[in-house]
């Protein structure tokens, strides 16, 4: 059962993420909306020619990142997203690009969606890890994926930590509004234990900051982003 943190957190995060889907459209936006990740684009290549490709999408939004690879390559790709209204958009982007045979939305929260062993070429988790209900679900949900990844295949995971949050109008400190919030070196520790013995493609922390809105306030945000990309 969650408690009083994580519904506040989520709530918060449903009601900005929302406004961005009601009032963003994808690929043709000035928000972060406006096209797939670089890491997402560079890893596509890597797994074009194997056959019968599936990939997974945790924490898909309205698929920034989940209808690059449907247009470039002949896959199925599975979708999870919490709210709603992402999973609604996704589809309708789907079908806007052409690739909703390709598309499988699914309205789940990420801890508690099922990964079958060995059933994945690409599984995704772009700034969608923080998200689950604490350290502990973190950790299994990376053994999870570890293990739904087929042989060959690859994880992305970019995930942000030590953020913080302040009142860009006051300077006030903030509540961070993610449910885990790990220390970058402990975020390292854990991707290594958990694929120590993978062949490492990407491996890079980068302090990012920007502006987010947070219902009546905007937040400045403060993070390291660790972006992991692995082969099994």
């Amino acid at each position: 059962m969650f408690d009083a943190r994580i519904d506040r957190i989520r709530e918060s995060e449903k009601r900005s993420h929302t406004k961005i889907y009601t009032d963003e459209s994808l690929y043709s936006s000035d928000s972060w909306l406006r096209k797939p990740i670089k890491t997402v684009r560079e890893i596509v290549p890597l797994i074009s020619h194997r056959e019968d490709l599936r990939i997974l999408d945790l924490g898909c939004g309205v698929g920034r990142n989940s209808i690059f690879p449907a247009q470039e390559m002949d896959c199925c790709v599975d979708c999870v997203d919490i709210l709603d209204i992402a999973i609604d958009k996704l589809m309708d982007n789907a079908r806007e690009y052409g690739v909703a045979d390709k598309i499988n939305g699914f309205v789940d929260t990420i801890e508690h969606y099922p990964i079958s062993k060995d059933s994945y070429d690409l599984i995704l988790a772009v700034s969608a890890l923080e998200h689950v209900e604490d350290e502990d679900a973190f950790r299994n949900k990376l053994l999870e994926i570890r293990d739904g990844i087929k042989d060959k295949g690859i994880v992305c995971l970019i995930v942000n930590s030590e953020v913080k949050e302040k009142d860009n109008a006051t300077g006030e400190e903030l509540e961070p509004q993610f449910e885990v919030n790990i220390p970058t070196p402990k975020m390292q520790e854990i991707i290594a234990e958990v694929f120590g013995y993978w062949a490492a493609i990407k491996e890079t922390v980068v302090p990012q900051e920007y502006d987010i809105p947070r219902d009546d306030i905007v937040s400045h945000l403060t993070t390291n982003v660790v972006t992991y990309v692995g082969q099994k």
